[in-house]
């Protein structure tokens, strides 16, 4: 810092020795000559670059040529997910200390993502289960978040190339004829593609640039509504209540304007202007249910509300006039107006109370118009509804368990007898009652699945025991785990829990007993996830024995090809016996980062973290390692502990 206020001081007094020999005697030239002004401007850069350099120090200059050497490696390797991701780190970490290359680095990691998705054809999922997958961020968003936090300008560079991709990939769908969602287009009508793709594209770009990301979704919700609809408008407030609000009036008013618009599509957006966190859909006979998280502080803005269900009446009385020999759809339509009118008959009667008797007569309409098959159907969603908010409000779930086991016990299929009796113990050990949902579990008659629902229970029982201190009882359960990350996981959540309450003992006697059963267990990215988890904890509280677990890590990391960076998160799933769906719970532990983790202990032996990542034989888990311990060493409080 004294540095810099040196350099203004100086700076200051050329500008005043420069004003006075100008007084004294006229310059030649007011205008410096271009080549001259550019040449002096890379020398003063240079000379800049140097000085900073000089100050750094002996550590922070190995971590600067660490950085620049390991992405001039990760140009050329073959993975070029792994490519992009690590050069986009080396770039964030150079940024202060060598812009110019910093800003080669981005661009080069852009294109390398770029060329990626082109020629890869990568979803973002990643397939967790025969029916089922997890989703992870758009590599090519990764890197124009951290060219974003640098330089605004380039991250909208990059921005504008990417949504330049978008359309690309859109056209490409286009020619396979596939609509938003891949949704039935008689409860949603046959929305524009490109609205849903406009919509997608905004939802990823929220976190990194949010003026783009609300000018999108505008955009998208002038051409349609998509079904990605509900959970935009949640995360979108949570960011922005104001922008929010205006693009929702922008989607009600693309409705109320809409003589095609579908009673599917109001209710997409029926959920934002109450502040609900699900959606329902159904047409009597095809049923659709969209869960999300609730909005954060959300507050009720009654004039949205009566806008909404103005929009609402509009759309519901224009489908009264539809003709069923104009379109085959329009029998289904008539099933979703009329759910529509009576599931929000009872928010109009609060809200707009004037307009409840128009409201009843357009349902009795409707259900004049609708097929009895249908109207029987409606009639049975709109229980599911009540129940459902039921369970919400009263967490007493007593009825929905003994419906649940009368059902299993009245099926001959086997397998779906099996799905009953897990939701069952489910419903039971979310009410706190373990030993019943496991006497539940125990009626499954596929072994597999029923070992599978037992360590789930016995997971979700864990979790709970440790959030109530209840060591003992935590550490009992965890054992009856069966995937070895998730009982490490388990058991270094209890050691954490523990040293927050100054029981060091404890802590360390469940860290051990985790690394010893991680340790027997066979080589597989789980077993290094374990390792991993269990080094991060013991780096706080004993970097030596951190150090011995996770070079058991690295030496696990070896003998498994293609053991990649990005496998870092806790993904638990269960595959429904029936086939019908599958449970996916995921979520991002940074103790499974092997660079991260290194990281941390590099604060104590820095050239020990080093020969350990130098030692793994996959090159982009090496090079990605290399650059999270090189930035290490700029991070103020890492070094500040580290000297």
């Amino acid at each position: 810092m004294k540095t810099l206020c040196l350099f203004i001081a100086l700076g200051l007094s050329f500008a005043l020795v420069g004003s006075s020999a100008a007084q004294q005697k006229p310059a030649k030239s007011s205008k410096p000559q271009p080549a001259a002004e550019a040449e002096g401007k890379d020398k003063d850069e240079g000379k800049e670059k140097k000085e900073a350099e000089a100050e750094m120090t002996v550590l922070q200059q190995r971590g600067l040529d660490l950085l620049r050497q390991a992405a001039e490696d990760a140009i050329g390797i073959e993975d070029r997910r792994s490519s992009a991701k690590i050069l986009a780190a080396a770039a964030d970490a150079l940024w202060e200390r060598d812009q110019e290359r910093a800003r080669k680095l981005f661009q080069h990691a852009f294109e390398t993502a770029v060329n990626y998705y082109r020629d890869t054809k990568d979803d973002n999922l990643v397939r967790v289960t025969q029916g089922g997958s997890i989703g992870r961020q758009d590599l090519r968003l990764e890197v124009i978040k951290l060219a974003s936090g640098r330089d605004a300008a380039l991250g909208r560079k990059f921005s504008d190339q990417y949504i330049e991709e978008k359309k690309r990939e859109l056209q490409e769908n286009r020619t396979q004829n596939k609509l938003d969602g891949g949704g039935d287009s008689r409860l949603f009508g046959k929305t524009d593609p490109a609205s849903g793709d406009l919509l997608r594209t905004a939802q990823t770009l929220l976190a990194v640039d949010l003026k783009l990301a609300v000018s999108l979704a505008q955009r998208a919700f002038s051409t349609g509504i998509p079904q990605s609809a509900p959970s935009f408008f949640i995360q979108l407030a949570n960011r922005d209540r104001t922008s929010a609000d205006q693009v929702y009036l922008t989607a009600l008013e693309r409705l109320r304007n809409d003589g095609a618009a579908t009673p599917g599509q109001l209710l997409l957006l029926s959920a934002y202007p109450f502040g609900e966190n699900r959606v329902w859909v159904t047409d009597g006979e095809n049923t659709n249910s969209y869960g999300f998280q609730p909005p954060k502080d959300f507050t009720l803005d009654e004039q949205l509300i009566r806008r909404f269900i103005a929009t609402a009446f509009t759309v519901l009385a224009r489908t009264t006039e539809l003709d069923p020999s104009q379109s085959p759809d329009v029998a289904s339509w008539f099933g979703g107006a009329l759910f529509a009118a009576r599931l929000l008959e009872p928010k109009v009667a609060q809200y707009q109370p004037a307009l409840l008797g128009d409201w009843r007569g357009l349902g009795a309409r409707l259900a004049g118009l609708t097929a009895v098959k249908a109207g029987d159907g409606v009639e049975h969603t709109l229980q599911d509804v009540a129940r459902e908010t039921r369970q919400a409000t009263n967490p007493d779930n007593t009825d929905r368990i003994k419906e649940l086991l009368d059902r299993a016990q009245q099926t001959a299929d086997f397998a779906r007898r099996d799905d009953l009796y897990q939701q069952a113990a489910f419903e039971t050990n979310r009410g706190g009652d373990l030993s019943r949902a496991l006497n539940i579990a125990d009626k499954i008659s596929d072994s597999d699945f029923r070992s599978k629902v037992r360590s789930w229970l016995n997971f979700d029982a864990a979790t709970r025991a440790t959030n109530e201190r209840r060591f003992d009882d935590a550490r009992r359960l965890a054992l009856e785990v069966e995937a070895t990350d998730e009982r490490a996981y388990l058991f270094f959540q209890i050691a954490s829990a523990a040293l927050k309450e100054k029981d060091r003992a404890r802590a360390i006697e469940l860290l051990n007993e985790a690394a010893q059963r991680a340790t027997a267990a066979d080589n597989s990215p789980e077993k290094i996830r374990a390792q991993l988890g269990i080094a991060n904890i013991y780096a706080g509280i004993d970097p030596l024995r951190g150090f011995e677990i996770i070079g058991e890590a690295v030496k696990a990391a070896n003998r498994i090809p293609n053991y990649s960076p990005d496998q870092t998160g806790l993904v638990r799933a269960l595959s429904m016996r029936s086939g019908r769906g599958s449970m996916i719970m995921s979520n991002s532990v940074e103790g499974f980062d092997l660079g991260k983790t290194l990281a941390i202990l590099a604060r104590s032996d820095f050239d020990r973290a080093l020969l350990l990542a130098q030692s793994l034989d996959s090159k982009p888990l090496k090079l990605a390692t290399l650059v999270a311990i090189a930035s290490a060493v700029f991070d103020k409080k890492q070094m500040a502990q580290a000297q």
